[in-house]
C-alpha cells in the first residue's frame, strides 16, 4: 500500500524499472564525475552541477510516474533527465561523448516547453483539461504539438552546424569541418531567432489557458507556468547579460542550472498536489476504461483514482422483497447504503438519465462531489455493464437459497403434518379402539360413544386436509376457496373477482394464490391491528394478479417469516412475483403475478 492505494502487478513492474532507471543514472553521474576530473574548463563544482541536474531530473520525474502512471509528465521529466545528463558529456575529455553533449546541448530547454504545453495530464492534443469546452477544431488540436516539433528542431539541428564551422582545441572539436564564421553565425540567430519567436507563441498559448481555466484552475496553474516560462527565457537573459553586461560567465551558468534544477520539482508539486491532484487521477481513471483488454476492478480503480482505499460500489438489484429492490456489490452481495448525515455518502452514478449505481465514498477523504460525481460520470458506461454482471450474481444466490428455502419449507410441512397425524388424529384412533374394546368386554350398549369418536376423527382429519388443501379449492376452485375463506374469517374481507379468474389454472397456481391470501388475511387478523383487507383477483394478459390490501399498521416484511418468504419463493418458481408495500402506519398491500396458463 502506497497512500492507501492498492499497487498491482503493472505497479510494481513499473517501480521496479523506475529504480533501475535511476539506478542508471547515479551510476552515469558517477561516470561523469571521473571524467570531469581532469577537464580543465570550468570550475569543478559548475561542471558537477551539471550532471547533478540532470539526476534530480530523473528522480523527480520518476516520483511523479510512479504515481501516476497514466500521467506523462513524469516520463517527459525522466526524459528531460537523461538529456541533461547527455548534455554534461560535453565537458569531459572523450570526443564522442562531447559532440552528443553538443548535439543536445539545448533539448533540456525544449523539453521544458514540451512539459508546460502538456500540463498538466502530460498530453498535446485533444480538450484542454483546464475547461469544458468541446474539442478543438483539427489545426488548433495539434498545434501543441507543432510547437513542440519546432522547439525540438530548433534545439537540435543548429547545433551540429555551429560546432562544424567554429574551431576548437581538442579534444572539443569532434564535429568540426571547416572554419566558417558566416556560417557559424547564421546558424546561432537563426537559433536564437527562432527560439525567441518560439517562446512568444508559446507564452500566447499558455495566457490563453489561463483566460479560459476558471479561477480554481488558474491558481494551480499560473506558478508552474510562470517557473516554466522564467526557466526558458532565463537561458537567453542570462546568456545576454553574460555577452554584453560583463556579467561573471561562471556565475551565469550557474544560475542557469539552479534555476532548471527547479523545474521538475515544480512541475511535480503541481502535478500531484496543486489543485490537479484528483484532475489527474481522473484522467490516468479515462485512460484505463480506454485501454483494450484493461485489467483490473472498476471499484478499485475509482478507489485510486479518488484516493478513498474504503469507496465501494453499489448496484440496485429488483427482487421480490419491494418495489425498491435492493443494493448489491460487485459480487451480487447484499449492502446496506448510509443514511443520510452518516461519515459515508453514497453519490449516483447516472447514465442517460437512468441511475446504473452509487458510488459510496468516505465524507471525510472527499468532502467536495465534485470530483466524485466527474468520476462517476466517467465510469457510468462500465457501471452499467458490471450492474448487469452484479445482477446476474445476485440473481443466482437468491436463486439457489430460494431452492433452500423451499426444499427447508417442505420438509418442515411434512414433519408437521406428520406430527399432527401422529399426536391428533392417531391419539384419537387409538382412543376410539380402546372405546369400542371396552364396550365389546362389558356387553355393553357403548355404541354411541364409538360414533362419536369417530365423527370426532372425521373432523380431526377434515381440519388437517383442510390446512394442507381445502376441499372447496379441489372441488370448485379459487374463487370459491377464497369465498368460504372470507366467510370464516374474522375481519370483514371484500372480495372482487374478475372475469373467468379462476377458469383453466395450473393446480400450482391455484394453490400458491390461495396460500397467499390466507397468509395475508391470517397476518391481518394477528399483527396488523386491521379493521378489514380488500382481496382482488383479476387476469391482466396472460397472468393472475392477485392483490390483498388491509388498513393496519403496516411495517410488514417478506424476511421477517416463513409464511410470505416461502410464497414468494414458489410464486418464483413458478415465474411470477411477489411485491410487498407496508410502510409504517399506511397498511400493508401484497401483489402476487403468476402465469395464469391462458
Amino acid at each position: 500500500m502506497i497512500d492507501g492505494r492498492t499497487r498491482t502487478g503493472a505497479h510494481r513492474t513499473l517501480r521496479l524499472a523506475l529504480l533501475a532507471l535511476l539506478g542508471a543514472a547515479v551510476l552515469v553521474v558517477a561516470i561523469e564525475m571521473v571524467l570531469l576530473v581532469g577537464s580543465p574548463e570550468a570550475p569543478y563544482g559548475l561542471l558537477v552541477l551539471l550532471p547533478l541536474t540532470g539526476l534530480i531530473y530523473v528522480a523527480v520525474g520518476a516520483v511523479a510516474w510512479e504515481r501516476r502512471p497514466s500521467n506523462r509528465i513524469g516520463a517527459l521529466l525522466v526524459a528531460g533527465g537523461l538529456a541533461w545528463l547527455v548534455a554534461g558529456l560535453v565537458n569531459t575529455l572523450v570526443p564522442a561523448l562531447i559532440a552528443a553533449g553538443q548535439i543536445v546541448a539545448w533539448v533540456p530547454v525544449a523539453v521544458v516547453v514540451h512539459a508546460l504545453l502538456a500540463f498538466p495530464s502530460g498530453r498535446l492534443a485533444g480538450r484542454s483539461p483546464t475547461s469544458g469546452a468541446a474539442a478543438p477544431p483539427r489545426l488548433v488540436a495539434h498545434g501543441p504539438r507543432i510547437l513542440v516539433a519546432l522547439a525540438y528542431v530548433v534545439a537540435v539541428v543548429p547545433q551540429p552546424v555551429r560546432y562544424a564551422a567554429t574551431p576548437a582545441r581538442p579534444p572539443y572539436d569532434p564535429l568540426f569541418v571547416a572554419n566558417r564564421p558566416d556560417v557559424a553565425a547564421a546558424a546561432s540567430v537563426v537559433q536564437s531567432v527562432a527560439a525567441a519567436l518560439l517562446v512568444a507563441v508559446v507564452a500566447v498559448v499558455l495566457v490563453r489557458r489561463l483566460v479560459a481555466a476558471d479561477r480554481a484552475r488558474r491558481h494551480a496553474l499560473a506558478p508552474v507556468y510562470a517557473y516554466g516560462a522564467a526557466a526558458i527565457l532565463g537561458v537567453a537573459v542570462l546568456s545576454a547579460l553574460t555577452r554584453y553586461a560583463g556579467v561573471d560567465p561562471i556565475v551565469v551558468p550557474l544560475v542557469q542550472l539552479l534555476v532548471q534544477a527547479g523545474v521538475p520539482v515544480a512541475f511535480t508539486a503541481a502535478m500531484l498536489g496543486g489543485g490537479f491532484a484528483r484532475t489527474g487521477e481522473l484522467e490516468e481513471l479515462a485512460a484505463w476504461l480506454a485501454r483494450p483488454g484493461r485489467g483490473g476492478d472498476l471499484r478499485g480503480a475509482l478507489a485510486r483514482a479518488l484516493g478513498d482505499p474504503s469507496l465501494a460500489l453499489a448496484f440496485r438489484v429488483e427482487h421480490p422483497e419491494g418495489p425498491t429492490g435492493e443494493w448489491v456489490d460487485e459480487s451480487g452481495t447484499a449492502v446496506a447504503l448510509p443514511t443520510p448525515g452518516a461519515d459515508r455518502v453514497a453519490m449516483p452514478v447516472v447514465l442517460a438519465d437512468r441511475e446504473v449505481a452509487v458510488v459510496i465514498h468516505d465524507r471525510a477523504l472527499l468532502p467536495d462531489p465534485g470530483p466524485v460525481r466527474a468520476a462517476g460520470r466517467i465510469v457510468a458506461l462500465a457501471a452499467d455493464r458490471e450492474r448487469l454482471t452484479a445482477e446476474l450474481l445476485a440473481s443466482r444466490d437468491e436463486l439457489r437459497a430460494s431452492r433452500a428455502r423451499l426444499l427447508s419449507s417442505g420438509d418442515s410441512e411434512r414433519r408437521r403434518l406428520a406430527r399432527d397425524l401422529h399426536d391428533r388424529l392417531q391419539s384419537r384412533l387409538v382412543l376410539l379402539a380402546i372405546t369400542a374394546s371396552d364396550a365389546a368386554i362389558a356387553e355393553e350398549g357403548s355404541l354411541a360413544a364409538v360414533r362419536r369418536g369417530i365423527e370426532d376423527a372425521v373432523t380431526e382429519l377434515r381440519e388437517l386436509v383442510q390446512g394442507v388443501m381445502p376441499a372447496l379449492l379441489l372441488e370448485r376452485g379459487l374463487v370459491a376457496a377464497v369465498e368460504d375463506l372470507a366467510r370464516r374469517s374474522p375481519l370483514p374481507v371484500l372480495l372482487v373477482t374478475g372475469p373467468g379468474v379462476d377458469q383453466d389454472l395450473p393446480p400450482a397456481v391455484e394453490s400458491t394464490v390461495y396460500h397467499l391470501v390466507v397468509e395475508a388475511v391470517t397476518n391481518a387478523v394477528k399483527h396488523a391491528r386491521a379493521t378489514k383487507v380488500d382481496v382482488d383477483l383479476a387476469r391482466v394478459g396472460g397472468r393472475l394478479r392477485v392483490t390483498v390490501a388491509d388498513d393496519g399498521i403496516g411495517g410488514a416484511a417478506v424476511g421477517r417469516g416463513a409464511g410470505l418468504r416461502g410464497i414468494a419463493d414458489r410464486a418464483g418458481a413458478l415465474g411470477g412475483t411477489v411485491v410487498l408495500d407496508s410502510p409504517d402506519g399506511r397498511g400493508t398491500r401484497l401483489v402476487l403475478e403468476a402465469p395464469s396458463g391462458w
